[in-house]
């Protein structure tokens, strides 16, 4: 039951990995990177809020729930800054 905030940190990270995906296919490259970044503030403010704010074992499941999700962030903010990259060297 501990783990429930786990999953779903995970689950918003792979949602926050594919919506990017469509929406760089689309051509929406500076919406993905506006979108990641508030991702990861949004995971940074919620592992936060937990630490100050809610303390023990729910404090925990904030940071559980927060994780995963700055995790996928950095990951997004990673790959899209590498893509743009090799996009515009190709030019």
């Amino acid at each position: 039951m501990m783990l429930l905030p786990l999953l779903y940190g995970i689950i918003a990270g792979v949602v926050l990995t594919l919506v990017v995906w469509i929406l760089k296919k689309q051509g929406y490259s500076k919406a993905t990177n506006v979108y990641t970044l508030a991702t990861l503030v949004l995971g940074v403010l919620i592992v936060a809020y937990g630490y100050t704010v809610v303390r023990g074992f729910e404090g925990f499941a904030y940071f559980l729930l927060g994780t995963p999700i700055v995790l996928f962030s950095i990951i997004t903010i990673i790959i899209t800054t590498i893509s743009n990259a090799k996009k515009h060297q190709s030019i």
